[in-house]
C-alpha cells in the first residue's frame, strides 16, 4: 500500500522517535490507543542515536550543509488554510523543517598520510579544524560510495538480546555473569557487512572471515553480489594505520549522539523489568570510574572493598570516607546534621565534617557528579543515588546499553508497533492544524494530507515557531577516536571519567570511554565522549580537556612518543537543550518533549514521558506488562476447513506488522532490516548455547535482567 494510503485517523500522533517520546508512544500503544509514529529522519531515535562510523559522516554532512538550506525553506514553508480535507474553522501552523539544533561541527582527522607506494583509489577526507564549511569537504569526500547497500535500522531494539537479574538486590532481581561473547559470535553481531546466513570465523591471528555453510555441513566461500570477500586480510588497527585502513571496520562502529548510563536501582531499569521488554536490550556493567586530580587519572573508590583496597586514600580517610558514605544512604533521617547547610554549597557541608580536600574531591566530582557550589541537599541526593545503585550488576552504580544508548528507543519503538502501533521514517510533517474554536490540535498535514487525531506527542524540534520562546541553551559533545585508554590496562573497562572544572565558573566535563567489549569500535581502538554544559562553542569549552588526557598531532608533527593515548579522528558539535521553559501557548492536546541534555541518565526523560502519559490517559497504568508467549490466554477457535484459526482473548496483543508499506518495509518498526536480522541471528545462536539461569563471564560481564517480582531473596542495602 502506499505511504498516502495511510488511514486518516488516530488517537495519537507523535513526532519523532527520540527516547521520551518512544516511550509515550508505547505505554500508549499498551492501553489500546490508536498511535501513529512519525519521524522526518530516516533512522530512529534522533537525538539519541547511535551510528556506525559511515551513517555518523553521513550525519555530519547532513548538519553542516542543511542550515543554509533550511533557512531558505522556512522563508518559503508558510502557515496555508487550502490542505485538502482541511475542516472549516480550522487553521494551519508551519511546522519548522529543523530547528538547527546540531551547531558548532567540527572535524578533524589524524591518521597517517598515505605512502606513495599505496595503491588504495580512495582518498583520505580533506579535514581541517577551522571552519564548518572545511568540514564539510571532509563529509563528502567520505560519503559511502555504496549507498543502495545502507540499511534502515528497525525499531526493534536492534538485536534480541537476553536479560536476566540474578544479583541479589533490595528489589528482588537478579544478576548473571552472562557467557563471554568475545570471538565469533561478537563479530558476526558487530560487523553488519556480514550477509544474512553467512557463518563467521576467527583465525588464530585474530582476523575474521565470513564463509556460507550448506546444508550438508561444507563450507563454500561467499560469492554474494556487491559484497565484499570477507576472508581477505583486514588493514591492522593501530596508530600507525591510515583513513582508508580504517574503512573495512567503519560498520563495527557505534557511536551515540548523547550517551547516556542507567542507574542499576534507577526508573529506567525497573521501567524495562516491570514492561517486560528487558529481552530487547543487553548491557554490560561500567567497571571503571577515574577522576582528574593533581594532574593525573586516579581511580575513584566507590564499594566498601574499592575504599579499604584504595592506595590513593590514607587508612584514616578510608574510616572517614566510610563513616560519611553510611550517613548519605539515610541523610533524611538525620536531618539534625545537616539542616543548617540545607541552602548552602555543597563543599561547605563537607568541609564541616572535616573531610579532606581528597575526599570532597572524590565526593563532589566523581560520586555526586555536581558542581561544589550545589547546594547540600541536591549534593547529598546525588550522593544517595550513586550509593543505593552500587552492587546490583557490579561495583559501580552504572550499566551501558551494548551496541549504544540508540538502543533503547527502538525497544520501546518496538513494544508500540507490537501492539498495532505504525511507523514511519522520512516522513515530514509541514504543519499541524488548530481548531479556531476550541484551540485545541485537530491533526497534521503530512505528503499533502491531513492525518486527524485527538492528541499530539512532539519532540521539541517539531514545534511550530510561533510556540517557541527564545531560550534554548546548549550541551558541547566531542567525540574522540583514540588508539589506547585514557588509563591503560592490561583489561579493557567500560570508564566513566569525571574531569573537575578547570577554573572558576567553567563546567565540568563528564567522560565516558568505551572499547570493543561495548560494542561500539573494532577491538584496539577506543571511542571517547565528552560531554559538558556549553559556555561557547563544543571546541572552546572541551579541547583543554583533551588535551589533558590525549596526545593530539599537530599539523606538522610525525610519530612522536607520548605516554597519553594518541587521537586518530576527533568531532566537536554544540547540540541544543530544551525544557518547558521553552515553549508558550501550546494548544491543550499537545505535548512537547524535551531533548537529551547534559544529565548522565535517563531518569528525568522517563519521569516526563510517564507524565506526558498520565494527563492523556488518566488512571490507566503506565508501561503495562508485555505477557510471556506461554502467559497469553487464546481462545475462540473456530474451525475453517483443515485449519484452526485462533482468535486471541483481550489481553493477547496486537501484531506490529500492518498492512501500510511505508517506505518500502525497511522504516516499519515491526520489521528488522538485514543488519538486524544478522544480529538477531547471532545473538539468538549465542543464546542458544547458554544454560539459562547461569553462565559465565569475566569483569566485563554482561547484564541480564528479569522480572524482580519472580525473585524472592531480599538484600540489605550495603556498600559491599
Amino acid at each position: 500500500m502506499a505511504e498516502d494510503d495511510l488511514p486518516e485517523d488516530y488517537d495519537v500522533i507523535v513526532l519523532g522517535t527520540g527516547f521520551p517520546e518512544s516511550v509515550v508512544a508505547a505505554a500508549l500503544s499498551r492501553v489500546g490507543m490508536k498511535v501513529l509514529h512519525l519521524d522526518r529522519n530516516d533512522y530512529y531515535s534522533d537525538q539519541w542515536a547511535t551510528f556506525t562510523f559511515d551513517s555518523l559522516v553521513k550525519w555530519i554532512d547532513h548538519n553542516q550543509t542543511d542550515s543554509q538550506a533550511d533557512t531558505e525553506e522556512s522563508e518559503d514553508k508558510q502557515a496555508s488554510n487550502e490542505h485538502p480535507n482541511l475542516e472549516s474553522g480550522t487553521y494551519t501552523v508551519a511546522v519548522p523543517s529543523r530547528l538547527h539544533e546540531i551547531k558548532n561541527v567540527v572535524v578533524k582527522s589524524y591518521f597517517c598520510e598515505k605512502t606513495q607506494g599505496d595503491s588504495s583509489n580512495v582518498e583520505e577526507p580533506k579535514m581541517c579544524m577551522e571552519s564548518a564549511a572545511i568540514s564539510e569537504a571532509v563529509t563528502n569526500s567520505t560519503e559511502p560510495q555504496d549507498k543502495e547497500n545502507e540499511e534502515q535500522k528497525d525499531a526493534s531494539g536492534t538485536s534480541q538480546k537476553n536479560l536476566n537479574d540474578n544479583n541479589k538486590d533490595a528489589s528482588g532481581a537478579n544478576l548473571v555473569k552472562a557467557e563471554d561473547t568475545s570471538g565469533c559470535a561478537v563479530e558476526s553481531e558487530m560487523d553488519n557487512d556480514n550477509p544474512t546466513g553467512t557463518a563467521v570465523s576467527e583465525d588464530k591471528n585474530g582476523e575474521v572471515t565470513d564463509r556460507n555453510t550448506d546444508s550438508d555441513g561444507s563450507v563454500q566461500s561467499s560469492t554474494f553480489p556487491g559484497r565484499r570477500v570477507r576472508n581477505e586480510t583486514k588493514p591492522a588497527i593501530g596508530l600507525g594505520m591510515t583513513y582508508d585502513e580504517l574503512k573495512p571496520h567503519w560498520r563495527r562502529f557505534n557511536i551515540d549522539l548523547s550517551p547516556k548510563l542507567l542507574f542499576s536501582r534507577g526508573s529506567l531499569v525497573e521501567a524495562l523489568i516491570s514492561a517486560n521488554i528487558s529481552h530487547y536490550l543487553e548491557f554490560k556493567s561500567v567497571t571503571r570510574m577515574l577522576t582528574y586530580m593533581d594532574g593525573r587519572v586516579e581511580e575513584v573508590p566507590c564499594s566498601r572493598a574499592d575504599v579499604f583496597s584504595s592506595s590513593v586514600i590514607s587508612i584514616v580517610e578510608k574510616r572517614m570516607l566510610m563513616k560519611f558514605l553510611t550517613f548519605c544512604l539515610d541523610f533524611e533521617q538525620q536531618q539534625d546534621q545537616y539542616e543548617e547547610f540545607e541552602e548552602k554549597p555543597y563543599y561547605e557541608f563537607l568541609q564541616s565534617r572535616r573531610l579532606t580536600p581528597k575526599l570532597q574531591h572524590f565526593i563532589i566530582h566523581a560520586i555526586a557528579m555536581v558542581k561544589a557550589e550545589t547546594s547540600t541537599v541536591e549534593g547529598l541526593k546525588a550522593t544517595q543515588r550513586f550509593l543505593q545503585s552500587l552492587g546490583r550488576y557490579g561495583n559501580t552504580p552504572f550499566i551501558w546499553p551494548l551496541y549504544g544508548a540508540g538502543e533503547l528507543p527502538q525497544a520501546f519503538c518496538r513494544m508500540c508497533a507490537v501492539f498495532g502501533g505504525l511507523y514511519c521514517l522520512r516522513r515530514e510533517v509541514s504543519a499541524i492544524a488548530i481548531s479556531q474554536e476550541t484551540k485545541q490540535c485537530t491533526g497534521t498535514i503530512s505528503n499533502n494530507k491531513l492525518l486527524k487525531c485527538k492528541w499530539l506527542v512532539t519532540g521539541h524540534s517539531y514545534v511550530p515557531e510561533s510556540f517557541q520562546k527564545e531560550c534554548l541553551q546548549f550541551v558541547s559533545r566531542a567525540v574522540f577516536i583514540s588508539c589506547g585508554s585514557v588509563k591503560p590496562s592490561d583489561e579493557e573497562f567500560i570508564t566513566v571519567l569525571s574531569m573537575p572544572p578547570s577554573c572558576k565558573g567553567a563546567e565540568p566535563v563528564r567522560v565516558i570511554e568505551l572499547g570493543s567489549s561495548a560494542m561500539a569500535c573494532p577491538k584496539g581502538l577506543y571511542v571517547v565522549h565528552l560531554i559538558s554544559k556549553s559556555l561557547s562553542s563544543a571546541m572552546e569549552d572541551l579541547k583543554p580537556t583533551a588535551e589533558k588526557l590525549f596526545h593530539i598531532r599537530s599539523g606538522d608533527e610525525g610519530d612522536v612518543a607520548s605516554d597519553k593515548p594518541t587521537v586518530l579522528w576527533s568531532l566537536y558539535f554544540n547540540q541544543a537543550i530544551s525544557d518547558s521553559s521553552c515553549v508558550a501557548d501550546l494548544p491543550s492536546n499537545m505535548h512537547v518533549l524535551d531533548m537529551p541534555g547534559v544529565t548522565i541518565g535517563f531518569g528525568e526523560a522517563l519521569q516526563q514521558a510517564k507524565e506526558v502519559f498520565e494527563k492523556i490517559c488518566t488512571g490507566e497504568e503506565f508501561l503495562q506488562r508485555v505477557p510471556n508467549p506461554e502467559d497469553i490466554i487464546l481462545d475462540g477457535i473456530l474451525q475453517d476447513g483443515n485449519q484452526n484459526v485462533v482468535e486471541p482473548a483481550g489481553e493477547v496483543a496486537q501484531t506490529g506488522e500492518t498492512e501500510h508499506d511505508c517506505h518500502n518495509d525497511e522504516n516499519q518498526a515491526s520489521e528488522a532490516g538485514p543488519d538486524e536480522k544478522e544480529r538477531n541471528e547471532a545473538s539468538n545462536s549465542e543464546a542458544d548455547t547458554e544454560t539459562q539461569g547461569h553462565s559465565v563471564g569475566d569483569a566485563e560481564q554482561n547484564v541480564e535482567i528479569a522480572d524482580a517480582k519472580e525473585q524472592h531473596v531480599e538484600e540489605g542495602k550495603d556498600l559491599s
